[in-house]
């Protein structure tokens, strides 16, 4: 077990997930971790969020959002988040617990603008954050200036 996490600067992370539990598991890792989050338990809460173009701060640096949720769907809630004026590169990181075929796993990703696909059950705390972090810095790496 490694220290890294200590090196992590701190972060908002935006969650989209209607299992409970799950969404208790993220919602304490980033409590763990001092981190904000901004949870919604549907996708109508999500999308109501990224209606407003000035959202109230802290702005998510990252999103977790389930694939089947209740109301718009993950990829839709990460089309609307690519389309956001102020949320537009934020990572964001589909989750789903069913089997995807190819070319359904391609369109979620492609229509999402998402940055990963995530498999359930999540992976251990560790490997979740070095995900987010890798994410993120791709992101920074990629930014126009």
């Amino acid at each position: 077990m490694s220290d890294s996490h200590q090196n992590h600067v701190s972060m908002t992370w935006m969650v989209v997930e209607d299992d409970q539990t799950i969404r208790e598991v993220i919602n304490t890792m980033c409590e763990l971790w001092e981190f904000n989050v901004i949870s919604f338990k549907d996708g109508f809460q999500a999308a109501a969020y990224l209606k407003n173009d000035n959202p109230p701060p802290p702005l998510p640096d990252v999103a977790l959002i389930d694939i089947r949720v209740p109301g718009p769907w993950g990829h839709e809630i990460g089309a609307l988040i690519r389309a956001h004026p102020r949320l537009s590169n934020m990572g964001i990181i589909l989750m789903t617990a069913y089997e995807l075929a190819g070319a359904d796993e391609e369109n979620y990703l492609r229509t999402s603008g998402a940055d990963r696909l995530l498999y359930k059950p999540l992976p251990s705390m560790e490997e979740l954050l070095n995900l987010i972090t890798e994410v993120l810095n791709q992101r920074k790496a990629h930014l126009p200036g």
